[in-house]
Order: C-alpha cells, then sequence, then structure tokens
C-alpha cells in the first residue's frame, strides 16, 4: 500500500469549507488537516464534522479554521520505530475513525511530514475486506423489499454498518431477524417525508436507493403515487445527499428504459430508451434529475437492473419467472402469450444485490456519474425460452400459449461495461434457481402464494 501525498490531505488555515470537502473527495480518506503560515498542523477536519457544521448553519464559504479539531491523532517522527506509541496512535484513530487506513506524521516542529498506511506500520497481513469496510456506514432506503432484503444481508456480511429505511408497505417479515444486530439500525418511515431522509442519512458515507413503486401493472394502478415516489421523492433524496456531502450514492433503475427494441441491435447504455410504460418514464425522469446534480463533489451512480427473479426474504410472484414457476408447481400451468418472442434480460436477486456492493467498493472514478446494464449477456432469454425451463424443472405442468400479448417490451441487452468496469459477475442460474422456488412452495416455507403481500400491484390497491 503506497503512502498518501501531502499535497492530497493538507489545506491551508485560509481554505474554505468548500475547498476542503473537494480535497477530501479527491483524497479519499474522509479527513483533511490544516495548517498554519508557518507550516505547522493546526488540526484536523473529518466529512463528518463539516457535514454537521453546514448543518449548524455553516456556510461552505467560510474558512475552515473555526470547525477545525485541534487535536486529531497524530504520530511523530521520532516514534516511527516505538510499538507501543504506534498502538497506541493506531488505537486512538481507529477508534474515532474506524475505517481509518492512514496516519498523519509530524515532525519534532509538528510539521506533517508523510502519510503512513496503518496496515504497514501494524505488521500485519489483515483480512483486505475487512480493513476496507469495516465501520463504513451505508443506507438503504427500501431495505426491506425483494431486493433491498438480499443486499442488507449482504452488505452486513461483508463488515458494513446497515442503516434501513422503509415504509414497511409489505410489512417486516423480511428483515426481522436482523434486529440484535450491532452493525443494524432500522427506521420506519415513507422517503417522501424530507425530514425523514435526513434523519436517516446522518452520519452515512453512502446511499442507495431502491425505493419505487415497482413494476409497470403497479404504476398503472397508482401513477399519481408512482410518480411522486419514482421521480420526485427520489430526486429529493439525491438533492440532501449532495446538500450532506455523501458522494456514494447509487440510484437503482431499470432496463425497461429501452422498451421496445427497434431491430435485433444489442442495446448498451448509450443506445436510445423506448418506453413503453409509465414505470420506465418514471425511471427515466428520475435517471435524468439525478444525473443532473453532478458536480465535483456529487457524483451519482445508476444502476438499470435487469428482470429479477430468484427466492427473496420478501418474496414476489409478479415476475416473470417467480410466476410462472409458482404457476406451474399450484396450478399446473405455464402460460405463454403471443408466442414469447419477447427478449428479456434475467438477473438473480442475489446476483442484483452483489452489483450495488461492487459498485460501493469499486475506485470512485470508475463509478462516478455512470450509468450501467446490469445482469449477464448469457442470461438474456425469450420469454418461451424461460417457460421451457420452467417446464424442465416442473414436468408435470402444461404450457399453454395463449393469444397475443398486451406487453410490448422487447430488448436484449449488453452488460460490457459492467462486467469491464466493476468485474461483475453472475453466480446464479435460471434452472437452479426455479428449483429453489419450487422447493420453497411445495415444503411450506413459501405460505399462501395467493396472498397478496407478494404481489405489489394487488397490495397497493
Amino acid at each position: 500500500m503506497r503512502n498518501k501525498g501531502l499535497s492530497q490531505v493538507i489545506a491551508k488555515e485560509t481554505s474554505s469549507i468548500k475547498e476542503v470537502m473537494r480535497l477530501i473527495d479527491r483524497s479519499g480518506i474522509r479527513v483533511a488537516y490544516i495548517t498554519d503560515k508557518r507550516g505547522q498542523l493546526l488540526g484536523a477536519v473529518s466529512d463528518g464534522e463539516i457535514r454537521r457544521s453546514i448543518l449548524k448553519g455553516k456556510d461552505i464559504k467560510d474558512t475552515v479554521k473555526n470547525i477545525i479539531n485541534p487535536a486529531p491523532v497524530v504520530l511523530r517522527e521520532k516514534d516511527l520505530e516505538n510499538k507501543y506509541s504506534i498502538r497506541r496512535s493506531v488505537k486512538k484513530i481507529l477508534e474515532r475513525m474506524p475505517d481509518s487506513r492512514y496516519l498523519l506524521v509530524v515532525d519534532k516542529d509538528h510539521r506533517p511530514k508523510q502519510m503512513v498506511a496503518i496496515a504497514n506500520l501494524l505488521e500485519k497481513d489483515k483480512d483486505r475486506r475487512d480493513e476496507e469496510h469495516s465501520g463504513k456506514s451505508v443506507l438503504v432506503v427500501g431495505g426491506a423489499g425483494y431486493l433491498g432484503s438480499a443486499l442488507v444481508r449482504q452488505l452486513l456480511n461483508r463488515g458494513y454498518k446497515v442503516r434501513v429505511l422503509d415504509i414497511l408497505m409489505f410489512g417486516d417479515e423480511s428483515i426481522k431477524d436482523l434486529q440484535g444486530n450491532k452493525r443494524y439500525e432500522f427506521i420506519e418511515g415513507d422517503m417522501r417525508n424530507i425530514s425523514t431522509i435526513v434523519r436517516a442519512m446522518a452520519d452515512m458515507d453512502a446511499v442507495i436507493n431502491l425505493a419505487a413503486v415497482v413494476g409497470d401493472p403497479a404504476c398503472s394502478n397508482k401513477p399519481e403515487m408512482a410518480i411522486e415516489t419514482n421521480y420526485f421523492s427520489n430526486k429529493a433524496l439525491a438533492e440532501a445527499c449532495k446538500f450532506h456531502q455523501i458522494n456514494r450514492f447509487i440510484y437503482a433503475s431499470t432496463c425497461s428504459v429501452y422498451g421496445a427494441m427497434d431491430g435485433d441491435k444489442e442495446l448498451d447504455e448509450t443506445s436510445p430508451l423506448n418506453p413503453v410504460s409509465l414505470y420506465a418514464r418514471s425511471k427515466i425522469q428520475s435517471e435524468e434529475g439525478i444525473l443532473d446534480l453532478e458536480d465535483e463533489n456529487f457524483s451519482p451512480t445508476i444502476l438499470r437492473m435487469s428482470t429479477l427473479y430468484g427466492y427473496s426474504q420478501r418474496m414476489r410472484f409478479d415476475l416473470v419467472v417467480n410466476t410462472m414457476t409458482k404457476n406451474a408447481v399450484v396450478d399446473g400451468k405455464i402460460i405463454v402469450h403471443g408466442g414469447g418472442k419477447q427478449w428479456r434480460p434475467l438477473l438473480h436477486v442475489e446476483d442484483a444485490a452483489y452489483s450495488y456492493v461492487r459498485c460501493l467498493e469499486a475506485p470512485f472514478k470508475a463509478v462516478k456519474g455512470g450509468v450501467f446494464n446490469v445482469g449477464s449477456r448469457q442470461q438474456n432469454y425469450q420469454i418461451f425460452q424461460i417457460a421451457d425451463a420452467v417446464k424442465q424443472c416442473v414436468p408435470q405442468a402444461r404450457l399453454i400459449n395463449e393469444g397475443e400479448t398486451n406487453d410490448l417490451r422487447n430488448y436484449f441487452v449488453s452488460f460490457s461495461r459492467v462486467e469491464k468496469k466493476l468485474n461483475f459477475k453472475v453466480s446464479h442460474g435460471l434452472k437452479e434457481s426455479i428449483q429453489v422456488i419450487k422447493e420453497a412452495i411445495e415444503s411450506g416455507r413459501i405460505k399462501n402464494v395467493a396472498d397478496p403481500k407478494y404481489y405489489n400491484v394487488e397490495y397497493n390497491k
């Protein structure tokens, strides 16, 4: 691990709060050290201290001098060979900022000399994942949902502190077992309430927004709520993150924005958008509104998700794979409309959750202001191919082709960008996932598949 250059972390006492904010964003270590005219260390200021000062009414044009911590944890140059002093200094800085990776070394005149990696100081071969992510705090808006309940568990397993904001429209069964985890916190509330948003994002390092009125039928059923939630509230959340200097903001969009494909060209992130539903249009508006906020201090990331499938703690039976599997097991029928030649990119819910982890852990330059299709080229399926896969897993079910379809969506999507930039790969296959859902229904692990809580449109009614 290379040393951080001093120029990346040192600011003058005459620097404005805004200038120091930029410095912190560029350095990636969440703290800046402030020196006087003679180059002596006056103190330090963290990104959290800056956020709190802004909340108390500080103008970002003001000088940083009045908000600095005059007693930051540093290591004296003469103590570089003193193991006791090193351990004491490292312990102090990790108590204050658990995810710290560097320690400032000062000379006998208290002038900054170098930034040294804590791992090098301790000479320990630590688990890199724990070193980088333990103590980092992530707010997951919509964390009790189909995708959110999978993502929250993955983040906790990787050492993150996780706070969930959710209105609990579908109950709390999906996250109830997480209560008691010291790194987990839950806030019940509506993201459409700005005071709730502000309270939820306090002291967070990153925000992932999964909350939405999801799916074409659900949006058509309540169009006003869909626009309010999917556009206005999402943009307000992004604006709040920008104001509070939370730079890692990831928004869940959808490949439905491509709508009806013109010809057979593979669609990438630069392809024209052709939405055929209110759901897709609201997502496009949100993408545009969020990306318009991008500047040197705020760089959101957009993940366009494929059609999700698979078992989740908050199960859904209004997604094509899950619906076909449920119908095959319960009713003995697999229904395809209009021949089923439309293309759909599929993505298992656990793989979808992992894409947000990859985005969080990717170098900031790789994701800032980026739009990524999320999925796998090998899991672009035509509807009749999905039906065939379900038939192979539930052979006693009858495959029925019924009339024309009123679903105009048809898109074959490229995922080369997310694979190259985020090194993202899927690990779940279609047939094995169908078998898991089948077993969950037959064993009674999923009770009463007709319960409206498994269907977004029915529950929203």
